[in-house]
């Protein structure tokens, strides 16, 4: 099989999905930040780490950057950029007031096109069981593990007796929900259009479609930009980011997210979180994984592992940009992000076998 052509029918799956905003940020300011060089993106790291409510949602090589300020530190950051001759815009004034109007309607379970709106997370397992309970002859739906919080993380199979495997997770960090709607997207056109996604069906598909549950729901319901699962570390301190609590090169250029407070904190050892090892098992129980992907938001990338696979990424972006007209841009994260990710499930996944690992960074925002 050529892997190209499978990259290509997956991602045009995946390009068909729209996004919406929520929960109000009143007086939060987003911030745009071109990026020219490895040193500046150290240096916003360095004001991310000792100024934790500052939220940098993408670090981007080629383009500029996004950071959501709140409003007691926006003349600390405007200083801070002056200081260090870092360019900057201001995209919107009061987040909060633009945004929060933009409530995505729930998912409707007899018609989950999932192009318009968010699935809350009962509706998720709602309709997760409908599909395993309509389709029971070629569909398994199991229980992988549960959350900090004691709720089950599910993992559904869609050709249980082919032995090559794809596995594809969404949901690990918790507010990018649009991965989340795009891999119950991906469950329903495997299901519903067999017959035009051919290719796909000479595969078992293990998708997990949300990693963090808690974080999940904490977002919905309390703080729309909420990244990490709901860990209870201080009094003033919750979650850990379970995509760097993965244990291969866990504490590898781990100094700048270090603090139990940090957007980045990778936890305090690896796999200390349930959430990450349930995703585990998916590695362990399936040796035979050939292609795993990793879906995330608020970036526009395909993030391979290795070198001797970029052009599987090009020809990923190719498809992504026929399909849509959006910019996707290849490499590995280190190339891509400018800074050493470590712990992350693409590392994890190559170190026990899995020959092509790839983080899909879906544009949201």
């Amino acid at each position: 099989m050529n892997i190209q052509r499978l990259v290509h029918s997956i991602l045009v799956v995946f390009c068909v999905l729209s996004c919406v905003s929520s929960k109000p940020y009143d007086g939060y300011k987003l911030y745009e930040v071109p990026i020219s060089t490895g040193h500046e993106v150290q240096l916003l790291l360095y004001l991310q780490h000792h100024r934790p409510s500052i939220d940098i949602w993408a670090l981007n090589k080629l383009g500029p950057k996004r950071m959501l300020v709140p409003a007691n530190l926006q003349k600390t950051v405007e200083h801070f950029f002056k200081d260090q001759h870092i360019n900057y815009t201001v995209k919107v004034e009061d987040f909060g007031k633009k945004y929060s109007v933009r409530q995505a309607p729930l998912m409707q379970l007899e018609d989950p096109t999932f192009l318009n709106s968010y699935p809350t997370y009962d509706e998720i397992n709602d309709y997760l069981v409908q599909l395993a309970t309509e389709n029971f002859e070629w569909i398994r739906f199991r229980i992988i593990g549960w959350s900090v919080e004691g709720r089950p993380i599910r993992a559904i199979t869609i050709n249980p007796d082919k032995q090559r495997t794809i596995i594809v997770d969404a949901g690990i960090h918790a507010r990018e929900w649009i991965t989340v709607s795009t891999a119950l997207y991906l469950i329903k056109k495997l299901i519903e259009d067999s017959d035009q996604y051919r290719i796909l069906h000479e595969y078992k598909w293990v998708i997990v479609p949300l990693v963090n549950p808690d974080g999940y729901i904490y977002s919905m319901e309390t703080d729309r930009y909420w990244r990490k699962n709901r860990r209870r570390l201080s009094d003033k301190c919750v979650g850990v980011d379970l995509n760097r609590n993965f244990g291969f090169r866990w504490d590898v250029g781990a100094s700048l997210f270090s603090g139990e407070c940090h957007p980045g904190f990778r936890g305090y050892a690896p796999f200390s979180e349930p959430e990450s090892r349930a995703l585990r098992t998916v590695f362990d129980n399936n040796p035979e994984a050939e292609l795993y992907i990793n879906l995330h938001s608020f970036e526009s990338t395909p993030v391979a592992n290795v070198g001797d696979f970029k052009q599987v990424g090009v020809a990923a972006a190719r498809a992504m940009w026929h399909y849509s007209h959006q910019e996707y841009k290849v490499g590995s994260s280190a190339e891509i992000l400018r800074y050493q990710a470590s712990g992350t499930s693409i590392d994890y996944a190559y170190s026990v076998g899995i020959d092509y690992p790839f983080a899909m960074e879906i544009a949201e925002f």
